[in-house]
């Protein structure tokens, strides 16, 4: 993509975009008709060291059913309710590269979604099968913009940048290898 089609997709300047992709010098390459990732493997480490993460306001859930089925069914809940949900941690690492076994799930959401009617349980996060966030970072959408999301008859899911920071800050003794299992499909 071009400085100004980034730019207008971030909702950033032309300026922002030229000055980041300065900082990144030989991890980008402009070919131009536009830049392309020369290095992803140090790129995708350099923005996982630079990046303090989605952040936002988080709610926990708790439910028996399977952790996939039960964040499938929040994301379609969600979405009635038109706050644009987008699946993210260990049940997006796993439609993304299958390998781990998904523990919880995550989905980030535009505005709260009670889903208490729905058989869910409100839960303290760290005993929560499911947690829905309202993210500060607001180019989670943004991204989508640009066709890095996943849609089709599933629920979309977050980026794949974001989805393996959320599996890389995992509490799950296989988090980092999960990650790192995802980190090779993004990069590869």
């Amino acid at each position: 993509m071009r400085q100004s089609e980034i730019a207008a997709a971030l909702g950033s300047s032309q300026q922002a975009v030229s000055i980041a992709f300065q900082q990144l010098a030989g991890l980008v390459k402009d070919t131009g008709s536009g830049f392309v990732a020369s290095d992803k493997p140090v790129l995708l480490q350099k923005w996982t060291a630079d990046y303090t993460g989605p952040s936002g306001q988080a709610f926990g859930w708790y439910n028996l059913d399977p952790v996939v089925e039960q964040t499938e069914r929040a994301a379609e809940i969600a979405a009635l309710y038109e706050v644009e949900p987008l699946i993210s941690g260990d049940v997006a690492a796993d439609r993304l590269a299958p390998w781990k076994l998904p523990a919880a799930g995550k989905v980030y959401v535009k505005s709260p979604v009670d889903l208490a009617s729905d058989g869910f349980m409100p839960a303290p996060l760290n005993e929560a099968t499911l947690v829905t966030c309202i993210p500060q970072d607001p180019t989670i959408w943004k991204l989508l913009d640009i066709g890095h999301g996943s849609t089709g008859t599933r629920s979309p899911l977050a980026d794949a940048a974001i989805v393996y920071w959320d599996v890389l800050h995992g509490k799950d003794v296989d988090s980092t290898e999960a990650a790192s299992k995802l980190a090779q499909s993004i990069t590869g």
